[in-house]
């Protein structure tokens, strides 16, 4: 039996037809109306040194790198997301630009999926960033933008699941720091009896997070929480309480407050949310806002952002 002389790496894809198609109608769609709203598209290079993927995402993603050698034996790396590539530009050769900042962008990012499990080494994206602007209107600008970029891509059945870092953070930080990371493990798998019993007698601010964690609902819910919060928890709250109260009501029915997300919890500094739609296995989209990333590249400012992939939303049968 002759080998075949294509092979293709797992998690690589060919893409043809109505399949090709679908994806470059979602990226005209996406840039179209970005470019409408103010964005500047960027296009970054494909490779970076892989210091730049690094010092943006830090060493949770070292080993998630598509990394090669060049001649000169400078390591370099295939794009890991667009952020990192975005905010060196925006610290180098767009210092000194009037503030805010609307950047864009659309192209391929690369990961390695060390057990792979079905998920694609490379991933379309489109996405949108807002640098220097660090009040309430800038994060509604971004959620409102996500709701309106689902809308045209034309996902019909759709959810933004919203939360904010600092509802979590007092619980976490009162716990030793061995422990964050299995109590954070039990959150994001909505594991409510290891949780429960795993807070059993720690700090009373750390015991909350077995409740907090568990608040998924629409403004109701967030205004129970409220009511009930830490003097520690409640600025994040009250954040997301003002947030829903600038959405109008269209806006509002697309928008689920989830307390207990806590995937972004090291990267993510306020506000972060993930979109759902009908008819994916995962998420379609994520943002949120990442004030500490900007001086990570020597330009400190306040930052958010959203992020759609693309592949996921042609899957899932909009275009």
């Amino acid at each position: 039996m002759p080998r075949s002389i294509a092979p293709i790496p797992p998690g690589a894809l060919d893409l043809t037809g109505p399949a090709a198609l679908a994806r470059r109608r979602l990226q005209r769609t996406a840039l179209d109306l970005l470019e409408q709203r103010g964005h500047q598209e960027l296009l970054p290079p494909t490779f970076e040194y892989e210091e730049v993927f690094l010092r943006a995402g830090g060493p949770g993603v070292a080993d998630r790198l598509l990394r090669f050698t060049d001649r000169d034996g400078r390591i370099l790396a295939l794009r890991y997301d667009f952020t990192a590539s975005l905010a060196r530009v925006a610290a180098t050769t767009l210092r000194g630009a009037p503030m805010p900042l609307r950047l864009s962008y659309s192209g391929k990012v690369f990961r390695q999926e060390p057990d792979r499990g079905g998920r694609p080494r490379e991933t379309l994206q489109a996405g949108a960033e807002l640098l220097g602007q660090a009040d309430l209107g800038a994060d509604v600008e971004i959620v409102r933008l996500t709701l309106e970029l689902a809308r045209q891509l034309g996902l019909r059945d759709f959810q933004l699941n919203l939360g904010h870092v600092g509802v979590l953070a007092p619980g976490l930080s009162a716990l030793e720091p061995a422990d964050r990371a299995e109590v954070r493990r039990w959150i994001d798998r909505k594991d409510r009896g290891s949780l429960t019993r795993g807070l059993a007698g720690r700090p009373a601010e750390a015991a909350r997070l077995a409740g907090l964690a568990f608040v998924i609902g629409r403004r109701p819910a967030l205004d129970a929480a409220l009511a009930a919060a830490t003097p520690a928890a409640r600025p994040g709250l009250e954040h997301l309480c003002r947030l829903d109260d600038a959405l109008v009501p269209a806006e509002r029915a697309h928008v689920v407050y989830d307390l207990g997300e806590v995937r972004g919890l090291e990267y993510y500094t306020g506000i972060q949310f993930e979109l759902y739609t009908a008819g994916a296995g995962r998420a379609a989209g994520a943002g949120g806002r990442y004030d500490d990333l900007m001086g990570r590249f020597g330009a400190p400012m306040p930052a958010v952002g959203v992020s759609l992939d693309l592949d996921t939303i042609a899957e899932a049968g909009a275009a």
